[in-house]
């Protein structure tokens, strides 16, 4: 039963006030931000050095009539598809996560705001371009 519950609690922080607790939580999405752009750099160099390496014995092959096992067997070039590079997807998903933390601090403000907000009234946490984030 402990395990269940400590599979589902990402972050919990017990701090003097809603402000002090919102800081926690903002601090710990940038430490792992920081750390998923870490990733992303090594992976994207990995994918850099494989890419090359694919090149180097693409020339070797040429070179030497090298013909593949899979293409003489086949007749086709075709069969392993090469899959999307790694670290662009790893980029978006960190530069969702950004707009997702923004959005997340601007409806705590919204929460512990003094201003009251209507039933049914529609939030926008969308800011124009250009327009300094308010307070």
């Amino acid at each position: 039963m402990a395990d269940a519950v400590a599979d589902q609690v990402a972050f919990m922080d017990v701090r003097e006030s809603n402000q002090a607790a919102s800081a926690a939580f903002i601090q710990h999405i940038r430490e792992t931000l920081q750390k998923a752009q870490e990733i992303t750099q090594m992976v994207s160099e990995a994918e850099s050095v494989a890419d090359e390496a694919t090149k180097f014995c693409d020339a070797i092959k040429a070179q030497h009539n090298i013909q593949s096992k899979k293409l003489a067997l086949t007749g086709s070039r075709g069969l392993a598809a090469t899959p999307p590079p790694l670290a662009a997807s790893l980029t978006r998903e960190i530069q969702t996560s950004v707009v997702w933390t923004q959005t997340m601090l601007q409806m705590c403000a919204v929460a512990d705001g003094e201003a009251e907000v209507a039933k049914g009234q529609r939030l926008s946490f969308v800011r124009p371009e250009g327009q300094p984030q308010q307070p």
